[in-house]
C-alpha cells in the first residue's frame, strides 16, 4: 500500500463514519502540500486536529464499555496513524515545496525523536524521518550524504518495510545515490522496479521524476524527455484517481513539474544545438509560477540561463533582480547550496550584460555560501570560473565628476535608465567621497531596487558608525534595513545611535515634505519632476525620507518587496525578449508555518 492508497481508503472510512471534515483534511493535506500552499496546510491541519481532539475527549467520556486498544483514538473512527498523518504536513510542506533547510532542521529532529515505531499503533502512512532526510538534502545535497546514509541505514529503517511510508524511503535512497555521484546505480535501481508487477505503481510519479533526475545527471537528456512524455501521456489517458471514479487531484501539480523539467531539458539541448530554442521558450513557465514554488526555481533559472546563452531570451536587470531575490531566499531558509548555485547564475548573467558591480556582489554571496558546504569541489570550480569572468570585465568609467553624478543620473531619459549602471556610477563616486550622505542614500535606494540592499548597507554602516550624528544617513540606513526586514540590524542601529549620543541636526534633516506618505520623485528611474513613484523604484531624491512605517518584528512582512515594472511584459518569454516579470507585485514568499501541529491528543 502506498501513502496515496492509504489516503483514499482512510478518507472513505471517515466518510462512512460521518466525519466528512476529517475525511476532507486527509484527502487535501498532501495535495496542498505538493502545491506548496503552506498557509492552507497549516490552517487545515490545525482545524482537523481540533476536531480530532474533541472526538477523543467525547469518546473518553462516553459510557461505551469497549476499551480503547491504543491511546488517542476513537474506536470505529480513527486511530493514532491518522493523527500522525494530520500533524505531519505543516512541517512537510516547508521542507518539501518551500525547500527549507536549516530553518526547519531543529523542528524536524524534534519530531523524529517523538515519532513512535512504525507499527506500534498500526502502520504509519508517513514518516518524520523521511522529512528529516529531505531537510538535510535541502541544506547541502552533496555535503550531507553521510548524515542521510546513516538515517537511511537498515538499522534506522527496520520495521518500515511494508508501510505506506516505505516508497518515500526508497526514493530518498535513490536521490542519495545521485548526490554521491552514482546516477547510473540510481537509474538501475529505478529500472528494476519497472520489471515488476507493482513496482511502477508503488513509486508512482515521484519515481518518474527521480528517474528524470538520474538521467539528467548522466547527460541523457533525450531519455529523460521520453520518460516525461510517457508520464504525461498516462495522465492525459487516465486523468482520474486510481479507482477511476474521480479526477486526479494531483494532476495540476504533476503537470506543472513536468513543464519545469521539460523546459530545463529542452533548453540544454537547444544550447547544444540539438533542438530549436523556441520549443523550450514555448514551454517555459512564467516567472510567477517559479516565484510561487521555491522548489522549482532552480529549474527555471537553469532553463533561462541556457536560453540566454543562445541569445533567445533577453538578459536585463529585471532578470538579475529575480535570480538575486531567489538566491537570498535560499540563503535565508538555510539552503546554502541552492543559494550558491543561483548566486553563481546571477553572477554569470550579470557578467554577460556587463553589470560588473552586480556580478561581483553575486560572486561574493556565492563564495560566502560555498564556505558552508561540504563536497564543494565542483561548485568551487564554478566559482573560480565566475571570478575569472568578472576579472575580465571592463573597468567602470565615471560618466560625470563624483560631485555631480547624481544630477547627471537624474537628467537621464526614462528609456536610458539602467539601475545596474546607476549603482556602478554611485559606487565609483563613493570611492572619492565615502562620506557623502546623498551618495550613500542613492546607493541604498538602488541597492533595494536590485535586491542587493544587504551589500548597500556596508558603506552606509561605516559612515553611520563614524558619524552617528548624521540623521540623513541614519534614516537612509534604516530604510534599507526595513526593506530587508533586518530586525537585528535595526536594533544594532538603535544601539549605535544611542551610543553616539545623537544630537538633532536640523541641517541634516530632509527639507522636502512627504506627499501622502510618498517621496516626491519622478515616475521613471531618474530624477527630474515631482511625480509619485513606488518606494522601490531605482531613483534618488535630493533629500531622502524614511520609508513608510513597518512592523519591524512582524513575521509576515515580506523580506524582499518585488520590483515594479516600468512597462508591461508578455505572458511568456519570446525569442529576443526577456522572461516575464509581472507588472503587479508577485505573490509574497510563502510564509513559514506558524508552528507545527504536533501529535498529542488528551484523553
Amino acid at each position: 500500500m502506498t501513502m496515496w492508497t492509504w489516503v483514499g481508503e482512510t478518507g472513505r472510512q471517515l466518510r462512512a463514519a460521518g466525519q466528512d471534515e476529517l475525511a476532507e483534511a486527509v484527502a487535501e493535506l498532501p495535495v496542498l502540500s505538493e502545491a506548496g500552499d503552506a498557509v492552507k496546510v497549516e490552517a487545515l491541519a490545525r482545524s482537523a486536529m481540533r476536531t480530532a481532539r474533541r472526538l477523543v475527549a467525547e469518546a473518553a467520556k462516553s459510557d461505551n464499555p469497549a476499551p480503547t486498544a491504543v491511546p488517542a483514538s476513537v474506536p470505529g473512527v480513527f486511530g493514532p496513524p491518522t493523527l500522525f498523518f494530520l500533524a505531519h504536513w505543516p512541517l512537510a510542506v516547508r521542507v518539501g515545496a518551500l525547500a527549507e533547510g536549516r530553518r526547519a532542521l531543529d523542528q524536524a529532529k524534534a519530531v523524529v525523536e517523538d515519532e513512535p515505531a512504525p507499527n506500534q499503533y498500526g502502520p504509519l502512512p508517513v514518516s518524520a524521518l523521511e522529512t528529516l532526510v529531505r531537510c538535510h538534502a535541502n541544506i547541502d545535497a552533496k555535503g550531507t550524504t553521510d548524515q542521510r546514509r546513516e538515517l537511511l541505514s537498515a538499522r534506522r529503517l527496520s520495521g518500515w518495510e511494508g508501510t505506506p511510508a516505505w516508497p518515500g524511503f526508497t526514493l530518498a535512497r535513490v536521490h542519495l545515490l545521485i548526490d554521491e555521484g552514482q546516477a547510473d546505480r540510481a537509474e538501475a535501481e529505478l529500472r528494476r522496479y519497472d520489471h515488476t508487477a507493482t513496482g511502477p505503481a508503488v513509486l508512482g510519479a515521484e519515481g518518474v521524476f527521480a528517474l528524470v533526475r538520474a538521467l539528467r545527471h548522466q547527460d541523457k537528456h533525450t531519455d529523460a524527455l521520453d520518460a516525461l512524455d510517457r508520464m504525461e501521456a498516462e495522465l492525459d489517458l487516465g486523468g482520474r484517481g486510481g479507482d477511476g471514479s474521480s479526477a486526479n487531484p494531483r494532476r495540476a501539480a504533476l503537470l506543472r513539474m513536468i513543464r519545469f523539467e521539460r523546459a530545463r531539458l529542452l533548453s540544454w539541448l537547444a544550447r547544444l544545438g540539438l533542438c530549436d530554442a523556441r520549443q523550450a521558450i514555448g514551454l517555459l513557465p512564467t516567472v510567477e509560477e517559479a516565484e510561487t514554488y521555491p522548489k522549482l526555481r532552480s529549474a527555471w533559472v537553469e532553463a533561462v540561463e541556457n536560453l540566454v546563452c543562445q541569445g533567445s531570451v533577453r538578459n536585463d536587470w529585471r532578470l538579475g533582480v529575480r535570480v538575486t531575490t531567489w538566491s537570498r531566499y535560499f540563503e535565508r531558509v538555510g539552503a546554502p547550496r541552492r543559494g550558491a548555485e543561483l548566486a553563481l547564475s546571477a553572477s554569470r548573467l550579470a557578467s554577460g550584460r556587463g553589470a560588473r558591480w552586480v556580478a561581483e556582489c553575486s560572486a561574493q554571496r556565492a563564495e560566502r555560501l560555498i564556505r558552508e558546504l561540504g563536497g564543494a569541489e565542483e561548485i568551487t570550480g564554478d566559482l573560480t570560473e565566475v571570478r575569472s569572468m568578472v576579472r575580465g570585465m571592463e573597468a567602470i568609467l565615471p560618466l560625470a565628476p563624483s560631485g555631480g553624478i547624481l544630477e547627471f543620473l537624474r537628467a537621464q531619459k526614462a528609456e536610458e535608465v539602467n539601475p545596474e549602471q546607476q549603482a556602478e556610477q554611485v559606487n565609483v563616486a563613493l570611492m572619492e567621497r565615502p562620506h557623502d550622505s546623498a551618495l550613500l542614500s542613492a546607493l541604498g535606494q538602488v541597492g533595494r531596487t536590485l535586491m542587493l540592499s544587504d551589500v548597500a548597507t556596508e558603506p552606509q554602516w561605516r559612515h553611520v558608525r563614524e558619524q552617528p550624528g548624521d540623521q540623513r544617513a541614519a534614516l537612509s540606513l534604516l530604510e534599507t534595513l526595513l526593506h530587508d526586514n533586518d530586525t537585528a540590524g535595526v536594533r544594532d542601529l538603535v544601539r549605535t545611535l544611542a551610543a553616539g549620543a545623537l544630537v538633532p541636526d536640523r541641517g541634516s534633516l530632509p527639507e522636502q515634505p512627504l506627499v501622502s506618505g510618498r517621496r516626491s520623485v519622478p515616475d521613471h528611474p531618474g530624477v527630474g519632476d515631482p511625480r509619485q513613484v513606488p518606494d522601490d523604484a531605482p531613483v534618488w531624491e535630493e533629500h531622502p525620507a524614511p520609508s513608510r512605517p513597518q512592523a519591524v518584528e512582524h513575521p509576515s512582512v515580506p523580506e524582499y518587496p518585488p520590483v515594479r515594472e516600468h512597462r508591461p511584459a508578455s505572458a511568456h518569454p519570446q525569442v529576443g525578449d526577456h522572461p516575464q516579470v509581472p507588472d503587479h507585485p508577485p505573490a509574497r514568499e510563502p510564509q513559514e508555518a506558524a508552528g507545527a501541529v504536533r501529535f498529542g491528543v488528551g484523553g
